[in-house]
Order: C-alpha cells, then sequence, then structure tokens
C-alpha cells in the first residue's frame, strides 16, 4: 500500500491533491487553526464563524479524517458537517499554560490504539510503579 503524506496548508492543495488520489483510500489528518486569535506568519486566525465552519465542513464533511481541535469547537465541527466521531481521545501534555490537552476525533475511522503504545516516561513516579507492578506497560488506554 502506497501511503502519501503532504504537509502544506489544506487550502492550497486539497482540490489538486483529491483529484490525483482518486480511487484510493483518502484520510484527511490536520490540526486546524482554532479561529481564536492565534498569531500566525501567513494566516489571520480570526474568520467569521460561520466562514470558519464552512471551511471545515469543505474539509472533514466528505472524507474519513483526524482532526485536533479545542472540545468546544470540535463538538461544534461534528454538528456542522453532519456526522459526530467515532472515537475521541485527549492528547495531554505537559505545559505551563491552562490548556494542556487537545481532543483529537475520528471521524469515519476506529483507531487501533495498540499500535501507538508507547513506555512509560516517568517510571519512578508512584503511580506509574503502581501499574508497572500490575503488569501494565506504558501507553494503555485504562
Amino acid at each position: 500500500m502506497e501511503i502519501v503524506i503532504i504537509n502544506a496548508d489544506a487550502r492550497d492543495v486539497f482540490l489538486d491533491t483529491i483529484r490525483s488520489v482518486q480511487g484510493r483510500e483518502i484520510i484527511i489528518v490536520s490540526d486546524p487553526p482554532f479561529n481564536v486569535g492565534y498569531k500566525y506568519a501567513n494566516y489571520k486566525d480570526n474568520m467569521a464563524e460561520d466562514e470558519y465552519y464552512d471551511m471545515l465542513k469543505f474539509f472533514f464533511g466528505d472524507y474519513p479524517s483526524v482532526v485536533v481541535h479545542y472540545p468546544e469547537q470540535l463538538y461544534k465541527l461534528a454538528f456542522t458537517i453532519g456526522k459526530f466521531p467515532e472515537k475521541v481521545i485527549s492528547w495531554v501534555y505537559n505545559s505551563n499554560t491552562a490548556k494542556q490537552h487537545r481532543d483529537i476525533a475520528f471521524f469515519d475511522i476506529m483507531p487501533d490504539m495498540n499500535r501507538v503504545k508507547q513506555p512509560y516516561k516517568n517510571p519512578n513516579d508512584k503511580r506509574v510503579k503502581k501499574l508497572m507492578a500490575e503488569g501494565r506497560g506504558g501507553g494503555e488506554i485504562i
């Protein structure tokens, strides 16, 4: 199976890319801008709300997709595109800000989390030691 990864602004490559892969399975994996005023070099992160959700619907409405987004925007996206995630997981990361996670939604795809396990990064933490004593490896869904 050939896998093609395109790392670009979807607005610049989307239609040409979709045309070039007709007949193949397409999965869109995206971390779209949140439309909350972040400062980007080449993008204004403050579209009108309707325009913003129309853009997301255009990209995610017709294809299986994995979308990383803020929780409240992710739920509105689901209603806007008229389909709901098969699964939503939280990516939790260390940060010195209040926003320490992103929700990752799988639309029309059921992820196999057994394929992405990682060993524990903090084996000396008492909670991790307990899990390891119970025979749990890193990265398990608990």
